[in-house]
């Protein structure tokens, strides 16, 4: 029996933005980060080998990685599932599928062939698909302290109401507060 878990691992800013307007990401690139303080991240990226992200957020990852990590989106050994209603889209990264929904039987096929759990990079709208038909396990949310005031919100407005468990909380020299919390198992 396959075990594997759905989690969100998600940079968000104090005020519930996970990009500006422009899909820029600029405000967590540039976070003053000088010792390297991983935040809990490649820990977390050594418990995974299925990603599902979506098609913007894919791309700005991908920019992201050409600066910072010599052209490697996460890691070529996994299998990587873009979100896209685009029928024609063509990914950048191997191991990588395009899938224009998500759906209880497609998360079924993503938990039967993964070894490890399931990353759920974002947006805030493949997140909100996820909601909806109960597939998320465990939200890891990396609090990153600004205020950028308006952008892409974390969870959309036809986000389903869900409730979570409070598992921890872990706070950084770098003023980033990691929350983890689990999906609600009601009795």
């Amino acid at each position: 029996m396959n075990t594997s878990q759905i989690k969100v691992y998600i940079g968000t800013t104090m005020d519930g933005y996970i990009a500006r307007k422009n899909d820029s990401l600029d405000w967590l690139i540039e976070f003053p980060n000088p010792k390297g303080i991983d935040h809990g991240y490649f820990e977390f990226l050594s418990s995974i080998d299925t990603v599902i992200v979506g098609r913007k957020t894919y791309e700005e990852d991908l920019k992201y990685a050409k600066l910072n990590k010599g052209g490697k989106w996460v890691d070529g050994n996994n299998r990587i599932y873009v979100i896209t209603a685009n029928h024609n889209y063509v990914p950048q990264t191997e191991n990588t599928e395009v899938i224009s929904q998500l759906d209880n039987k497609t998360i079924d096929k993503m938990k039967a062939e993964s070894q490890k759990d399931i990353y759920v990079v974002g947006g805030g709208q493949t997140i909100s698909e996820l909601l909806k038909i109960g597939a998320i396990d465990e939200m890891i949310l990396c609090i990153f302290p600004i205020v950028i005031g308006s952008g892409i919100s974390l969870f959309p407005e036809d986000t389903k109401e869900t409730n979570f468990d409070f598992v921890k909380t872990e706070s950084f020299e770098t003023g980033l507060v990691t929350l983890t919390y689990k999906l609600k198992a009601f009795k």
